[in-house]
């Protein structure tokens, strides 16, 4: 199985091998140096398989670079970060 991690302007997705997006993370960008994570869905037969793990790293690291204090809003986001 080939998963293809996919970065656009307000989210991070994933692609299977057959261009199938089956998964994505969305996030808002607010004023110079806030962001929430608003979103994080997963096509249930790739759920436990550790995607979304992967997409909250992405969106981490891409605010992070642009310096933004990081608010999460979906409920996997806030738990992930919250340890």
């Amino acid at each position: 199985m080939s998963l293809h991690y996919l970065e656009d302007s307000d989210r991070f997705y994933v692609c299977d091998s057959t261009n199938q997006e089956i998964a994505e993370m969305t996030f808002t960008r607010i004023g110079e140096n806030k962001a929430t994570i608003d979103h994080t869905y997963i096509a249930p037969t790739y759920r436990g398989q550790g995607i979304a793990d992967e997409l909250l790293k992405l969106v981490v690291k891409a605010l992070q670079q642009e310096k933004r204090e990081i608010i999460p809003l979906c409920s996997f986001a806030l738990k992930k970060l919250d340890k």
